[in-house]
């Protein structure tokens, strides 16, 4: 039971301490000059700003770099029209196979097409 109560103690003391130093140093009449205390502060920037912050990507724009980047200018070219070319030219029947949708004619204006085979 003393052991107990001893042990109580000693952790609330241990406990009370550091707010009894730090409420001792908040009490009286001892505030330093002004300029001591501008000297002591210290400004604490969060580290949200400093991880915004990046750095400038150092691109030189030397010839080997400009003909790397004309290079990548005409792949992404060649594969847009590889990507045109892979749609089949002729699927829409309205083309009847022209490139265009032939016009359409009255009855009387007719004409017979020798692409398709078909008057229009």
């Amino acid at each position: 039971m003393q052991k107990s109560s001893l042990f109580f103690l000693v952790c609330l003391l241990a406990i009370c301490s550091p707010l009894l130093t730090v409420a001792q140093t908040t009490l009286g009449d001892q505030s330093l000059p002004e300029e001591q205390v501008k000297v002591q502060i210290k400004h604490h920037k969060p580290t949200k700003e400093r991880s915004v912050r990046r750095k400038k990507v150092n691109v030189k724009h030397t010839p080997r770099y400009e003909y790397y980047a004309r290079v990548e200018k005409v792949a992404k070219e060649k594969q847009r029209i590889m990507r045109k070319m892979d749609e089949p030219q002729y699927t829409n029947p309205l083309y009847f196979g022209h490139k265009r949708p032939p016009k359409r004619h009255d009855v009387h204006q007719m004409r017979y097409c020798k692409e398709c085979g078909i008057r229009h």
